[in-house]
C-alpha cells in the first residue's frame, strides 16, 4: 500500500499534475521553497518580494524587501508591473518580484546572470511568457529576471522629495543589491554577476554602467542593442511632460507638488492608461514620455542620473568588461506601422536628432539637408524607400550611439569591450516576422532574443540551423558571464573573439559562421559623428 502511494505521487510529478517542491532555501527575509521545473533541468524560485512598494510612495524609490514567518511558496509568477495593454491595463502595484532560476544538473557556484527586461519603459515584465531560462540554464548558469516599475510609475519625474524620478531604474538596483546579498543561498557567485538586457532592458544596463549608484553590484555587462546614448533615452523637459500628461486628464497644476498630489490619487487604470502626443519640429524625435531623466539634486535622496549618459561615460575613469552589438536590421521593428499620413507629416519635419543642439534653424536646415540627401538622395521619404528609413533608424538609434559609447569606456575607463554584430535570419527571426518584413535578409531588433531565451508564447520546435545558433549565441554569453572572455578556447567556434583597442573596433559578425571584421556601415559612421561632435548637446 505504501509503494502504491508512492508510484501515484511519482505518476503524479512526471505527469506534471503537481509540482514537486525545489529545495527550501534561506534568506535575509526568512525561508521559502519552489518548484522543479517541468523538463527537471532547473529548480524555479518565482514571484519573490526583492522591495515593496505602494500607493502611498508610488513615485520614490523602492523600500526594503518584506520578511516573513513559515515558509514563503515562492511558485506564483507576478508576470508584469502595472501596463496599458490591447488588453487594458494590466499588472499589480506591488509587483516588484524576481525570479531565480538554479540548474539541478550541476554543481555550485554557479555564475549569475541577471536579465533586464525592455519595453520601452512601458511595457514587459521579467516572467517566462519571453523570458524562459531554458536555454541558458543548460550551459550551467544560474537565471535571474524580475519585475520593475514602467510608465508613470517608474518614471514620473518631478524634482521633489516624493517624486524625484527614475524609480523604476532604482527598482533595478534593489534588484541587483537583493541579488548580491541573497544569491549565495541559491548556489549562485555573489561575486560572478553579470547584468544583460536588449532594447530598453539594454538601455537600462547602460544607464546602470554610467551611474555610480549601481557600482560593485555586477562584474560584467551585456548591452544588446540599446545604448543610452542613443538620442530618444533621455526625458529632456519632465516637468513639462507632466503638465501635458495632467492636461489630457482634465488637470490644470501650476506647480509640482500640486502635479504630484494629482498623480498620487489616481486610479491605476486611469494613470497608467493616460497618454500624450508631443509636438516636435524634428524628425527623428521619439514620442515616447515616459523615460529616465537627469534628477535635481534633493536632499536625502540618491541620484541614479545626476547628468546626461553621455557626460556620466565622459567622466567615467572605470567600468566592468562589456559586451556591446547591435543586430543588422534593428529598424524594420520601427517602419512596421508606417502609412501614408504618418509619411506626409513626418515629411515637414528636420531631419535632426532630439540631442542635437543647432543655434539657429538655419544651421538646422543645412544640417538636416545633408542627413536626408545621405540617406534619400534628392527624394523625399516615401512607401518605395522606406526600407532606407529603416537603415538610417539603425545606423541612428542603434548602430552609431553604440559605437560612441563603446569609443568612451575604451578610451576614459579603459575598459575591455567586445562588439558584435547580428545578421543572423532563421525560424525564430519573430521581430522580423511580426514586422511584416520577414522576407528581408538580417535580423530585425528583438530578433537574437529568441535565440537566447525559450520563450512560451513561442513556437517550442527549433530547425537544427536554429538549435546550433541557440547554442552559439547561449555560449558566448555564458562564456562571457562565466570567464569574462566570450571565447576562453578559440577552437570551440574557430574564431577568437577579440576586444575592440582605442585604435581599432573589432567586431564578431554573428551568423551561420562566425567571423572577426572591422566595424559595420563606416560612411554613416563618418556622418552621425561629425555631427555629434559638433552639435552634440551636454545639458538638460
Amino acid at each position: 500500500m505504501k509503494y502504491g502511494k508512492y508510484l501515484v505521487l511519482f505518476t503524479l510529478v512526471v505527469a506534471n499534475l503537481i509540482d514537486e517542491p525545489a529545495p527550501q532555501v534561506t534568506i535575509d527575509q526568512g525561508v521559502l521553497t519552489g518548484k522543479l521545473s517541468r523538463n527537471g533541468m532547473f529548480f524555479e524560485y518565482i514571484g519573490i518580494p526583492y522591495a515593496s512598494t505602494n500607493s502611498s510612495v508610488r513615485f520614490k524609490a523602492p523600500g526594503p524587501p518584506p520578511k516573513w514567518e513559515g515558509v514563503y511558496k515562492a511558485v506564483d509568477e507576478i508576470y508584469f508591473c502595472p501596463q496599458h495593454t490591447i488588453l487594458g491595463v494590466v499588472g499589480l502595484e506591488d509587483c516588484l518580484k524576481v525570479n531565480v532560476y538554479v540548474p539541478t544538473m550541476a554543481k555550485p557556484p554557479f555564475a549569475v546572470m541577471v536579465y533586464v527586461h525592455g519595453g520601452t519603459f512601458i511595457l514587459g515584465g521579467g516572467g517566462k511568457l519571453v523570458y524562459g531560462p531554458d536555454f541558458l540554464i543548460e550551459k550551467d548558469v544560474i537565471v535571474v529576471t524580475f519585475n520593475y516599475r514602467i510608465g508613470a510609475l517608474g518614471f514620473l519625474c518631478l524634482g521633489i522629495k516624493e517624486a524625484p524620478g527614475n524609480a523604476g531604474l532604482k527598482d533595478q538596483i534593489a534588484a541587483l543589491r537583493w541579488v548580491k546579498n541573497n544569491i549565495a543561498a541559491f548556489g549562485g557567485d555573489p561575486d560572478n554577476v553579470t547584468i544583460f538586457g536588449e532594447s530598453a532592458g539594454a538601455t537600462s544596463v547602460s544607464l546602470l554602467l554610467a551611474s555610480e549608484m549601481s557600482k560593485g553590484l555586477y562584474n560584467r555587462a551585456i548591452v544588446q542593442s540599446g545604448p543610452s546614448l542613443s538620442n530618444w533615452v533621455i526625458n529632456k523637459n519632465p516637468v513639462k511632460i507632466a503638465h501635458l500628461l495632467a492636461k489630457t486628464l482634465g488637470y490644470n497644476g501650476d506647480n509640482r507638488y500640486d502635479l504630484y498630489k494629482f498623480f498620487s490619487k489616481l486610479s491605476l487604470s486611469e494613470l497608467v492608461g493616460a497618454n500624450i502626443r508631443k509636438h516636435s519640429i524634428k524628425y527623428l524625435d521619439t514620442q515616447l514620455i515616459h523615460l529616465p531623466c537627469v534628477e535635481e539634486t534633493i536632499e536625502g535622496e540618491e541620484a541614479v542620473l545626476p547628468d546626461l549618459p553621455y557626460n556620466l561615460f565622459a567622466n567615467k575613469t572605470s567600468s566592468v568588461p562589456v559586451i556591446y552589438g547591435t543586430t543588422s536590421k534593428e529598424g524594420l521593428f520601427l517602419i512596421s506601422e508606417y502609412c501614408d499620413e504618418s509619411i506626409e507629416e513626418r515629411n515637414q519635419r528636420y531631419w535632426s536628432a532630439s540631442d542635437l543642439h543647432f543655434e539657429t534653424k538655419d544651421e538646422m536646415a543645412i544640417e538636416s539637408r545633408k542627413v536626408q540627401e545621405f540617406h534619400f538622395g534628392n527624394e523625399e521619404m516615401n512607401e518605395k524607400n522606406i526600407l532606407t528609413l529603416s537603415e538610417m533608424y539603425t545606423h541612428l538609434y542603434f548602430e552609431m550611439p553604440t559605437l560612441f559609447e563603446a569609443n568612451l569606456l575604451i578610451k576614459n575607463a579603459n575598459a575591455s569591450v567586445y562588439n558584435y554584430y547580428f545578421d543572423y535570419s532563421g525560424g525564430r527571426n519573430f521581430m522580423k516576422m511580426w514586422s511584416g518584413y520577414g522576407s528581408e535578409s538580417g535580423a530585425s531588433h528583438g530578433d537574437d532574443l529568441f535565440y537566447i531565451f525559450k520563450s512560451h508564447f513561442a513556437p517550442q520546435a527549433c530547425l537544427p540551423r536554429d538549435q546550433r545558433m541557440i547554442d552559439t549565441l547561449t555560449t558566448l554569453w555564458t562564456n562571457f558571464a562565466k570567464f569574462g572572455n566570450p571565447t576562453p578556447d578559440p577552437k570551440q567556434f574557430g574564431v577568437e573573439w577579440i576586444p575592440s583597442t582605442k585604435n581599432k573596433m573589432n567586431f564578431l559578425y554573428i551568423n551561420d559562421v562566425l567571423k572577426m571584421g572591422p566595424m559595420p556601415n563606416p560612411e554613416p559612421y563618418k556622418l552621425w559623428k561629425t555631427l555629434y561632435d559638433k552639435y552634440r548637446k551636454r545639458w538638460i
